[in-house]
Order: C-alpha cells, then sequence, then structure tokens
C-alpha cells in the first residue's frame, strides 16, 4: 500500500532488547527487510553498526528512546543516517544541535508527550512490570496523585511554528500516531502537509478551521512544550477526547509493485565470556558520607561533579572518587571545563555525550543509559556499565560478559524530567514518591530504597562481583554490609528486609 503511493516504510523496533530475544529480533529485521521496508527505527546504540553491516541499503533511525539532547551525543551516533530529538529541547537548542550535526535531524511535532524524557523511564516496569522503555508502558504518570493527575502532560502541536522548524534546519518533522484511530493519523497528516505545503508556496497560514479539526481529532489541550518553553501540564485531565465523525473507511491506491529484496541470514556475533573482580561502587551525596565509605570498604565513590566540596572530598579519601556528569546534559553545560578544573579520578556517566568528549579517564555509565545485552555489553568494551535494573538476576545470568556493575541497594530513580516540579513528594494508594531537583529538571523517586541485602549473593553465584550503592542514608552500616557479603561473611539482615523493596531484581520486565 505504501509503495502504491511512494511513501517510504520506517519499521519502529525501538525497544531494548533481552540476550534471550537478540536472535528473534534480528530474525524479524531480516524478514521486514526482505519484504522492503526503507528504515528501521532503533533504541540501542550498539546495534547501528551490526545493521549497517548487514543490511547495507537500509537507513538507520535512532529513536527519541535514545535520548539525544546534545550534540555530542549526536555525533557519538553519526554512523546512523537520522537521529529524532529528545522532545525536552527547545528552538534555540535544536538550532545549536544542527549548527554542530551533519546529518539528519528529525523532532516531534504532534501528540502526546511523556513527562518523563524517553527512553529513561522505569516508572510503569517498577509499578506494574511493564516497561516504558520496551513500548509496554502503562501510562502511572496520566493516573490520580492526591487528587490531580499531577505528571499528566498536554498533547504537542507545533503547526503554528511551521517556518521555524523549517529554518532551523531540522529535516523531518514527526506525527505521533501510534495507537491513535485512522481518522487521527490522516487528519494530523493532511493539515500538517497543508500547513508545509502552504510555507514552500510562499502563502503560510494557519486558519481557525484547521486548529479546531486538530482538536476534535483529539486533545488534551494543546502546548508547544520545550520547543517555545511553554506550561506542557494538564492537571485536570489525562484522558482527552475526540469530537470528530470518524470515517471507518479510507480509499487507497495499490500498484503491483516488487519491493521485495533477498532474505538476509544474520548470524550473532560471538561473545568473550568475562567475569569481573569484586567491588562495591558508591554514589553518595556529601562529603561525609564519602568518607563514610571509603571508611567501610567502597573501592569507588561517585560524588556529583558539580558538589562544591568535591575537590577536599577527593583529598580526605583514599579510594578513587568519580565525578558524576548529569543525565540531562545540554550543550550549554560545562562539563569538560569542569573535569580539567576538579580533577575526578573517572567519570559516572549519566548522558552517552560525555563518550565523545575524547575525556581520556575512566568511564562509567549510569544505569539510564541501559545497558542490556552483550550487544552493548562490546558497544561499551571501554567503559564499565552498570546495567538496566529493569533486568532480572536470572537474566543477567544470560550475559556471556558479566563484567559489569548490578545495582542492589539505594534510590531507585523512577523518571527524570526537565520540567520544574512544585512539589517535594506525592502519594498514591500505593505509596509516597519523592521528587528531588537536578541538574536541568527533576527526578522521581521511590520512597523506599531497592535492598537485596542477604539476596545479593545470588549474583555472586552467576559471576556477577560487582555492587552499586545510591543511598543518602546509614552510608556506613550499608557499605560494610555488602562488603560483608562480597568477603563470604555472615551477615544478619532479618531487621532490615521491610525496610526495603526488591524492584525488578526476580520478576524483571515485559
Amino acid at each position: 500500500i505504501c509503495k502504491s503511493n511512494n511513501v517510504n516504510v520506517y519499521l519502529a523496533m525501538n525497544t531494548l532488547v533481552k540476550n534471550s530475544e537478540i536472535r528473534d529480533f534480528f530474525e524479524q529485521l531480516s524478514f521486514a527487510y526482505s519484504k522492503g521496508i526503507d528504515a528501521v527505527i532503533i533504541q540501542e546504540n550498539s546495534f547501528i553498526n551490526l545493521i549497517k553491516k548487514n543490511y547495507p541499503d537500509l537507513r538507520v533511525h535512532m529513536s527519541t528512546q535514545a535520548s539525544v539532547m546534545n550534540s555530542s551525543h549526536a555525533n557519538l551516533l553519526s554512523k546512523s543516517d537520522r537521529i529524532t530529538l529528545a522532545r525536552e529541547l527547545s528552538y534555540d537548542e535544536i538550532k545549536g544541535i544542527r549548527s554542530k550535526y551533519s546529518k539528519e535531524l528529525e523532532i516531534f511535532g504532534h501528540g502526546a508527550l511523556c513527562v518523563c524524557i524517553s527512553g529513561q523511564c522505569l516508572f510503569s516496569s517498577f509499578l506494574g512490570g511493564r516497561s516504558g522503555n520496551r513500548g509496554k508502558c502503562a501510562q502511572p504518570c496520566r493516573k490520580k496523585y492526591e487528587n490531580s493527575y499531577y505528571f499528566s502532560t498536554k498533547e504537542l502541536c507545533l503547526i503554528d511554528k511551521i517556518p521555524e522548524i523549517i529554518e532551523s534546519g531540522v529535516d523531518s518533522l514527526k506525527i505521533e500516531g501510534r495507537m491513535r484511530t485512522p481518522y487521527y493519523v490522516a487528519t494530523v497528516t493532511e493539515i500538517y502537509r497543508k500547513a508545509i505545503d502552504n510555507y514552500y508556496s510562499g502563502e503560510f497560514k494557519i486558519t481557525d478551521e484547521m486548529k479546531k479539526r486538530l482538536k476534535n481529532a483529539f486533545s488534551r489541550e494543546f502546548t508547544q512544550g520545550w520547543f517555545n518553553k511553554e506550561n506542557a501540564f494538564n492537571r485536570n485531565n489525562a484522558s482527552g477526547e475526540s469530537k470528530a465523525i470518524e470515517k471507518e473507511m479510507y480509499n487507497v491506491k495499490i500498484k503491483d509493485i516488487d519491493c521485495e529484496r533477498k532474505k538476509i541470514d544474520f548470524n550473532i556475533p560471538e561473545f568473550r565470556e568475562r567475569i569481573g573482580k569484586k567491588e562495591i561502587l558508591v554514589r553518595v551525596y556529601n562529603k561525609e558520607d564519602a568518607i563514610l565509605a571509603d571508611l567501610n570498604g567502597a573501592n569507588v565513590i561517585y560524588m556529583d561533579l558539580f558538589d562544591e566540596n568535591f575537590v577536599s572530598a577527593k583529598k580526605k579519601i583514599k579510594c578513587k572518587l568519580f565525578g558524576v556528569t548529569p543525565r540531562i546534559m545540554l550543550d550549554s553545560d560545562e562539563v569538560v571545563s569542569l573535569i580539567k578544573e576538579k580533577k575526578p579520578d573517572g567519570l559516572l556517566a549519566g548522558n552517552n555525550g560525555v563518550l565523545s568528549l575524547n575525556l581520556n579517564i575512566p568511564i562509567h555509565l549510569d544505569y539510564n543509559i541501559n545497558c542490556f545485552n552483550d550487544i552493548d555489553m562490546d558497544y561499551y568494551s571501554t567503559c564499565l556499565p552498570i546495567v538496566s535494573p529493569e533486568l532480572s538476576i536470572k537474566e543477567m545470568s544470560f550475559f556471556k560478559n558479566k563484567d559489569f556493575v548490578a545495582m542492589v541497594h539505594g534510590k531507585i530513580r523512577l523518571m527524570i524530567l526537565r520540567h520544574d516540579l512544585d512539589k517535594d513528594s506525592i502519594r498514591d494508594n500505593r505509596g509516597e514518591f519523592i521528587i528531588n531537583k537536578i541538574r536541568n529538571g527533576s527526578e522521581v523517586i521511590n520512597g523506599k530504597e531497592l535492598g537485596l541485602l542477604g539476596k545479593s549473593r545470588q549474583l555472586l553465584k552467576i559471576g556477577v562481583n560487582k555492587f552499586f550503592i545510591d543511598t543518602d542514608k546509614r552510608v556506613g552500616e550499608v557499605v560494610k554490609l555488602y562488603r560483608d557479603i562480597l568477603d563470604g561473611k555472615q551477615i544478619d539482615d532479618s531487621k532490615l528486609k521491610k525496610e526495603y523493596v526488591l524492584g525488578w531484581s526476580f520478576k524483571g520486565v515485559i
């Protein structure tokens, strides 16, 4: 149908892939490739080279799920053919990336907004096992919290901004249409097509009728979001509505066109088996806790690179002190100059943009980088990743290369948002969620911390020897407990179990 109408077909496979799913993923891609798709949209950075090597005439588009928010990250992905930028960028920030990146850029122009930066959300999977990072989001952000839809956002609508978008140098405008009705997709596409054609004809005009049709197709109220730095929240209504009389059938022309290719037999690469040495890596939030972690057996301590006490903490401890870089890292953040000034022993990178800065210091990867399989481990071979906490211990056992870090204790960061939220915490019938201000935005943390305690021995049994702790509570005591576990000593965790949750460690996600 698409080829008959001179329309390209892009297959969305923008999901995190477990080791047990790699073969199915590439068999599906080979089948779709043989049927003539023009591009594949992916989330995993590590898949770019494999796809380019095995499917030489197939375009690779990086999804907004890859969370690209700066030019350094974009240039890291320069072997892809197109990048869909994160939705949380302003007009000026988009132009800035455009000026430093030569290949195709795409932005979202219309449709639903996630309150969390795409690809960084653990909210749905933590509460119900359905991962938003794997396309299964149960949309807990659209539910009520303390009698309001606190996290619910409006619909993005950039129809008025078509001239600015085109003049910014963006190559493609994306309409969010998955899971929508045919009427919605047809109507929104038609109106944006007309607006773009009007611009190129020199007669750009958006009529009230065009806006009315967009609103009637579906609306939770419209916003221009971060593109114009507008308020994105609709806390009164999360469901939205369609007021249109929807057509049930559309007539399309179909020709007898041969668009098939020879099917590719994809061979999964061989991965080297590795097991790392036993280590405890601890994230702390002040100098005092850095000292306590050091005294009780930490091998590496992570501390915010922007913390004013970073240098003095480094002088007080014997183990290595790594600087934590922002998860929301913009081109305006002076990370390189700060590294030169504070001279950390290494970095815990919360953003892939750090990897293309040529820093020549050790780099560990925060778990929001979403290291999910052996292909990722091979791709990040010069770094030490904290693997995604959405992986169960059983799924970690399927890794050939187990020289990674597993989170065993501490803060569960459910969402990373660029929005500046006005509360310190919020509750529903399941419990409390803590809201913290972070650099360039906010984070939502579960009220109860993760605590595997004695159950972390199961990681040792499968060959995972590096433990990650992220807490500001009883730091010395917690670090000593896990140090004893690594050293094979007996511990008594019976009094602590009720204080913590097990997260995804035994259930994993779908």
